[in-house]
């Protein structure tokens, strides 16, 4: 008689046995010696849901510790595909058949979040296999689903905080959990950054930000966090996504005139930059790189500028975008050949003694970029006149003073407070009195625009020993709310 050894796969036909051929507990775990059947003697398939009678293996009973493992199943042998919907439920797992350690860096297993949770812990829900994390978005504290809805690569990284926009100086608090080291998740627009420094109200956090370029600071006002890019030289501004800014752009402002004759006469203040900021929105397209220039300020005329009328030079333009205002212009003076107007610009340079101020707001934008300069004064003692500022025009020289510069405008978008730009310089002469800047960083008589103002230079004198002054260099603002 012939001894049958072993019935494998192959040795059956296809479904030659099958759940209704087998009668409940004929075969046991007991029963099939240690690596008896292996994945490589099962045809594919060989095992479905649909071939075993419901019941037939009980997961906690008929199955050994360790008969059925991770090393014993080839890759995709078990799929969702191939399990029936409610074959495997919680009920039908042993104790500790999940655990944290087979779940990686998940903290807590349950159906019920951890009492007592702390910022970063993890818990898996049983019920419906999501993972969470416990967040703080600034103002209070919960559960965040870090396995589904967009939520990037969290669940690998770890999330500490979250919130709709990207993170600024006081996004969270060192009470709150917040450490060197710590997450934020912007879900808005799925991206992270990493605590740099954790100080309260002085927070810095490294990532992708929403715009690259300048110095960057931000602050808080009216309820709205902002995020400033503060550029004193030429650079660049690129965005990460679409976003609507405000800007601030002030142009170089013009150097002063200078009167060269021994005897005295007048000589004008230089024009402010031109001063150009947006009152409504302006968007800018996601991925883009934005040329950002600076001007430096016109310098303040000398007497070898004598054929060009001992004029100050025209400060030079600031842009951004599509945006550009202009350079202040230089303050008129006095030569061998007699007086010479101030030039036009953003803001116009002061006239020569008897001579017009240049025009401002050249070339034409609204709302107007700057205002006109001063005419000098026509009888001696001689003033020149002063040179246009944002806001308002350059006073004209007189018999006892030069003439003032045009104030300045005032702006809040890189501190958040008031600050004011783009004031003309003062006119000079052969009197007591020389002229005074516009507040804005206009220079007085003899001095230098303030930098980074776009204040136009004081007028020069060779019988007062004054040097004529340098328009201030401009600036570019670029804020937005995060």
């Amino acid at each position: 008689m012939a001894v049958l050894t072993k019935i494998t796969s192959r040795s059956l036909a296809d479904n030659a046995v099958t759940s209704s051929h087998v009668q409940a507990d004929v075969i046991a775990a007991g029963d099939i010696a240690a690596g008896a059947v292996g994945s490589s003697e099962l045809a594919a398939d060989a095992v479905i849901a649909g071939k075993v009678a419901d019941g037939a293996i009980d997961v906690a009973a008929a199955l050994a510790s360790n008969v059925v493992t991770s090393v014993k199943i080839i890759d995709d042998a078990v799929t969702s595909a191939k399990i029936a919907t409610g074959a495997v439920v919680a009920d039908g797992l042993g104790a500790d058949a999940v655990t944290t350690a087979a779940l990686g860096t998940i903290q807590s297993v349950g159906e019920s979040a951890p009492s007592s949770p702390y910022i970063g812990q993890t818990w898996f829900r049983l019920s419906n296999a999501v993972t969470y994390q416990y967040t703080n978005d600034g103002t209070s504290s919960f559960w965040l689903d870090i396995s589904s809805g967009g939520i990037g690569t969290s669940a690998n990284r770890g999330v500490d905080f979250v919130g709709d926009t990207d993170p600024h100086s006081s996004s969270s608090t060192t009470g709150a959990g917040l450490a060197v080291g710590s997450i934020y998740y912007n879900r808005e627009n799925n991206t992270h950054f990493t605590c740099t420094a954790a100080v309260n109200t002085a927070n810095v956090w490294d990532g992708n930000y929403a715009g690259f370029g300048g110095t960057i600071t931000d602050y808080l006002s009216g309820g709205v966090h902002y995020r400033v890019h503060t550029f004193l030289s030429t650079g660049t501004f690129t965005t990460t996504y679409a976003l609507s800014v405000d800007y601030l752009i002030v142009a170089g402002g013009g150097g002063g005139g200078y009167e060269r004759y021994v005897g005295g006469r007048g000589a004008g203040g230089g024009g402010a930059g031109g001063f150009r900021f947006n009152a409504s929105p302006f968007a800018l397209a996601a991925g883009t790189a934005f040329d950002v220039s600076v001007g430096v300020g016109g310098a303040g005329a000398t007497a070898v500028n004598d054929t060009a009328g001992c004029r100050g030079t025209t400060g030079q333009v600031s842009s951004f975008s599509t945006i550009i205002s202009a350079g202040g212009g230089g303050g008129g003076g006095h030569t061998s050949g007699g007086n010479s107007v101030g030039l036009a610009g953003g803001s116009g340079g002061g006239g020569g003694n008897n001579a017009n101020g240049g025009a401002g707001n050249t070339p034409s934008t609204s709302p107007v970029q700057g205002y006109a300069g001063g005419f000098g004064y026509t009888l001696g003692p001689y003033f020149g006149g002063g040179g246009g500022g944002a806001s308002a025009v350059g006073s004209g020289g007189t018999s006892t003073t030069g003439g003032i510069g045009g104030a300045g405008a005032a702006n809040a978008y890189r501190t958040g407070s008031n600050v004011t730009y783009a004031g003309g310089g003062g006119g000079a002469g052969s009197g007591t009195n020389q002229g005074t800047g516009g507040a804005g960083g206009g220079a007085g008589a003899g001095s230098l625009g303030t930098p980074n103002t776009g204040g136009g230079g004081g007028a020069g004198s060779l019988l007062k020993s004054l040097t004529s002054g340098a328009g201030g260099s401009g600036i570019v603002v670029i804020r937005y709310a995060i």
